[in-house]
């Protein structure tokens, strides 16, 4: 038993360890990949501030969860999603990817608030109604912060 358990420990670990280094990869090829927008000034920040504050807190989280993988003694009680609650991840991991895909052509406005929509549908368990009035909500509480309070350009459909 106590083998069962070193080794369910030790699983645990290098799985979490893994999603930490997978994480921090992520993190650092986002960084790159927008360290050629203009950061801006104090008073003005540019289109690149942004990407440059989620990459540096999801490197800081990945390599949060990777100490937490190679100190912590005992495993953790999550496991990998089955059955239904898997399928809900694996949509609505692909709404995020349509969402990459489609926010350049449709624009910021209508990709946010379709995805806000869907999750706060998918994740809150709550009626169409509800999620569209959190969605258009949201997305009009983001847009307002970036656009005019930050002055930052975001996404318009391709159409203007």
């Amino acid at each position: 038993m106590a083998t069962e358990t070193a080794r369910h420990t030790r699983t645990w670990r290098i799985g979490r360890a893994a999603a930490g280094a997978l994480g921090l990869i992520f993190s650092l090829v986002y960084l790159f990949e927008g360290k050629n927008l203009d950061l801006g000034r104090m008073g003005a920040p540019g289109p690149g501030i942004f990407p440059l504050i989620v990459g540096v807190i999801l490197a800081l989280v990945s390599v949060g969860v990777i100490a937490d993988a190679l100190l912590t003694r005992r495993a953790g009680s999550a496991g990998f999603p089955k059955g239904e609650n898997l399928k809900r991840l694996a949509v609505i991991f692909g709404a995020f990817l349509i969402y990459v895909g489609v926010i350049n052509v449709v624009g910021f406005l209508a990709a946010t608030v379709s995805l806000v929509t869907f999750y706060t549908r998918m994740v809150g368990h709550i009626s169409w109604l509800k999620a569209v009035i959190c969605g258009i909500g949201v997305t009009a509480v983001v847009w307002a912060a970036f656009v005019l309070i930050l002055g930052v350009r975001l996404p318009t459909a391709m159409w203007g």
